[in-house]
């Protein structure tokens, strides 16, 4: 399974304010028209203004000879530029280029800091190719399960290629628990997204399933839409069995949790903008005993609880329309099992503002950087972690509250504490 890349004329979504929006759009056109020479026009002059996109589109021409005769070293130059404005798409491409060496010297560590910026900022092809790295081991310590839940990310985003390694992984039990009937049903989600190599493994393991299986795991499919998290279990699911997969990866229904009246707030101000978020989800990575946890502004609906559960990962722009979040990771253990204020000597921080999304920030904090004022809990399934955390960098500031359930069931990825 190769890396992908963007087309040179796809629209991304843009981490930064689009200035001159005319002239930007005279040269995405005729980009589009394969008018290159009018694309340079138009581009050029707010690529030299700072403009990240014009910037990325400018590099992409360069790299592929497209307006200006070819050179690379200018293209990667250019993405550059857009890249550490926060673009996506460029720092995708440039992950592209240092993973597959081409027209650059191979460099997989390169490769990995771009892919997972992108990754990070929500970008679904650089969240595959951050997943196949890790899968294979290169640039990353090798991990099928922290492999799975970036294509998870990725798949829920509409990325058919990356729906069909989540069936590859559930027939294998790479990175989850073996599940031919996850299997059929992620395969047919890419199937019905024009896979081809879905379609052909959802036929060949449907062979080994029982007609009522068959119809359970294409259901859970068909039930499945662009934004959702992808499935975990089958729609017929029970604790009580009935012939299909009942929870994860076939596992029998987790123990209710205790009852649990779970409050959160977080109020500041992200990069200048005021904010309040009073709705929650958490997650826990119970190897390194890590969590994650998601303040937002608008109430979470449970499917997107579910899948941050398993994921850590909060989507900034569901059907296209932002959202102000903010999302703290940390080890409240420092590794170990108890939560302890003393132990937390990192927070990675991720916001949005719906605002505007140069509001958003991706942030590891030192210690310098956050205090937190109190922590107790106990950091495994089911348990319960309280406490208050206070942070500022530049013009972003934020108050924390939380006491929380931590879910019954692990995410697939998280902090790793050392």
């Amino acid at each position: 399974m190769s890396l992908r890349r963007l087309a040179l004329v796809a629209v991304t979504a843009l981490a930064v304010a689009l200035p001159a929006r005319a002239t930007l759009d005279d040269g995405l056109d005729a980009l589009r028209r394969n008018d290159f020479a009018r694309a340079v026009k138009e581009l050029r002059p707010l690529a030299d203004k700072g403009n990240a996109e014009a910037q990325y589109r400018i590099g992409l021409m360069y790299e592929f000879g497209k307006g200006y005769p070819q050179d690379v070293a200018k293209g990667v130059a250019w993405l550059t530029k857009g890249a550490n404005q926060g673009h996506t798409g460029a720092q995708q491409e440039l992950g592209y280029l240092y993973s597959s060496g081409e027209g650059v010297a191979r460099d997989d560590a390169k490769a990995i800091a771009w892919f997972r910026k992108a990754a990070d900022l929500g970008n679904a092809t650089a969240q595959f190719n951050l997943g196949l790295m890790i899968a294979k081991g290169d640039g990353a310590p090798q991990s099928n399960e922290e492999a799975v839940a970036w294509w998870r990310k990725s798949a829920a985003q509409g990325l058919a290629i990356s729906q069909f390694k989540l069936g590859v992984a559930y027939e294998n039990g790479q990175g989850v628990d073996k599940d031919p009937l996850l299997a059929y049903a992620n395969y047919a989600i890419a199937a019905r997204n024009g896979s081809d190599d879905g379609a052909a493994h959802r036929d060949d393991i449907g062979k080994t399933l029982s007609p009522a299986q068959r119809r359970d795991a294409q259901a859970t499919a068909d039930a499945w839409k662009v934004g959702d998290a992808m499935p975990t279990r089958l729609a017929s699911a029970s604790p009580k069995g009935t012939g299909a997969t009942s929870g994860w990866g076939g596992a029998a229904a987790a123990t209710p949790a205790v009852a649990h009246n779970d409050s959160c707030s977080a109020k500041g101000a992200l990069e200048g903008d005021a904010f309040t978020a009073t709705h929650c989800a958490v997650a826990l990575y119970g190897d390194q005993h890590s969590v994650a946890i998601w303040f937002n502004e608008q109430p979470i609906a449970a499917d997107e609880v579910d899948g941050f559960q398993l994921s850590a990962y909060a989507k900034a722009d569901p059907g296209g329309k932002q959202r102000t979040l903010l999302q703290v990771m940390f080890c409240p253990g420092g590794g170990k099992d108890v939560a302890s204020a003393a132990a937390v000597k990192a927070i990675d921080l991720n916001t949005n503002h719906a605002k505007s999304p140069l509001d958003g920030v991706q942030w590891s904090l030192a210690p310098a950087e956050f205090k937190v004022e109190k922590l107790a809990g106990e950091l495994k399934p089911g348990g319960v972690l309280a406490g208050r955390i206070s942070g500022h960098k530049g013009k972003t500031t934020f108050v924390l509250d939380f006491d929380l359930a931590l879910p019954q069931k692990d995410a697939a990825a998280g902090m790793t504490c050392t």
